[in-house]
């Protein structure tokens, strides 16, 4: 028997302007953080997005209180099930609820985007981003790294958004008996761009026409004081800017987005 679930959207789905893109968000999450940041996303950016779903493994506390209870009820949690918890599974977990969006809704949405629960996603900015891109190519958006993957890679915690023919060639790659694709373990971004690779998904360009970043891999606080790691100097493909900066030029704010706000 099929399991139940239900598909938040902000607005009726068929009443999305069609001049812009229909995106699904795909936040992955965890029990502990149901009260939290999970609650938190879901009564702010979540419902900007066309249809949303939060990806998580169940809960293994025997005596929850009654708050946690009403929370989850509220949630809309994708029914998929054998998820394992752990920051080492995230490649399954990530792989998982793509698959979820191929079955259920691939011909509902024009791109699908994969975030943490520790992100603040402005899905106008990225819709509007989308607006003149089209979902029948091969491409996935991101914060590029140049490193490991062929033709780079973008950053898991900065999150990537799949087009739906990237998405048809993920699901593709991984009914392939032959394939190569990891279903877990490693590093889930990694894993992920190897995967999409083997059908020829390429990363697109996640820049505005002045070439400043849209998709950001840390706080909003670093950012903006060019509090930069070594590593992050290393594997960005494209040179560092701080926000406090391009705000000092009157650059327009139209990030899409900041983790770990």
């Amino acid at each position: 028997m099929s399991i139940p679930y239900v598909l938040f959207s902000f607005g009726n789905l068929n009443q999305t302007s069609s001049q812009l893109p229909r995106v699904l968000c795909l936040i992955l999450t965890s029990p502990k953080n149901f009260l939290t940041r999970t609650k938190t996303i879901n009564e702010t950016w979540a419902p900007r997005c066309d249809g949303y779903y939060f990806i998580s493994e169940p809960s293994t506390d025997k005596t929850p209180n009654s708050t946690e209870v009403e929370i989850s009820k509220k949630l809309p949690i994708a029914p998929i099930k054998n998820i394992t918890a752990g920051y080492e599974h995230l490649t399954q977990k990530s792989t998982l609820a793509f698959l979820f969006a191929y079955e259920h809704h691939f011909n509902d949405f024009d791109w699908f985007i994969k975030a943490d629960d520790d992100t603040y996603l402005f899905v106008d900015n990225l819709r509007t981003f989308l607006s003149d891109k089209n979902s029948s190519d091969p491409v996935t958006f991101g914060y590029n790294f140049k490193v490991i993957v062929s033709k780079g890679y973008h950053s898991g915690g900065g999150s990537y958004v799949l087009s739906r023919e990237s998405l048809r060639r993920f699901y593709e790659a991984h009914q392939d008996p032959k394939s190569d694709c990891r279903k877990d373990g490693g590093s889930e971004d990694v894993e992920v761009a190897k995967c999409l690779r083997t059908k020829g998904v390429y990363p697109g360009r996640s820049l505005d026409a002045q070439n400043r970043e849209l998709f950001h891999p840390l706080s909003f606080y670093d950012h903006f004081h060019g509090n930069f790691p070594d590593w992050l100097r290393q594997y960005a493909e494209n040179s560092l800017r701080t926000v406090s900066d391009l705000l000092q030029m009157k650059c327009s704010t139209d990030f899409i987005l900041f983790v770990e706000l």
